[in-house]
Parts: C-alpha cells; structure tokens; sequence
C-alpha cells in the first residue's frame, strides 16, 4: 500500500515538474526570438555613422562620469 502511494505521488509530482520544465523552455524560447527580432532592426537601422558615433561617445562619457562620482 505505502509503495502505491509513494509511486502515485512521484508520478503527480513528476508531471507538474514536467510541465513546469516544458513552460520554462517556451518562455525561454520566447524571450529569445524577441531578442532575435531586435537584433536584425538593430542591424538594419538606416541611422547615419554620425549619430552612432555620438550615441557611443555619449555612452562612454556617462560611463566615466559614474566612475568617477562613485
């Protein structure tokens, strides 16, 4: 009797485990084509060399201000 309970309750918990695992990948899976879709409009940003080089020195200046302060 004790040996049936513990099986039924393994395989309970087995398959909430299971369905925990498959909806953790399909979020995962998710979050990845998001980040993937960014990426190409990132790469087919029609922005000109000016404004990306500025956009870098702005990050690097706010970088080193940080930095500094701390």
């Amino acid at each position: 009797m004790r040996d049936e309970m513990d099986a039924r309750m393994w395989v309970q918990h087995h398959d909430q485990f299971s369905l925990s695992v498959d909806r953790g990948l399909a979020r995962l899976g998710a979050g990845l084509s998001r980040l993937r879709d960014a990426a190409s409009r990132l790469a087919s940003w029609d922005g000109t060399t000016a404004q990306l080089v500025a956009m870098v020195v702005a990050f690097a200046i706010t970088a080193l201000s940080f930095n500094t302060t701390a």
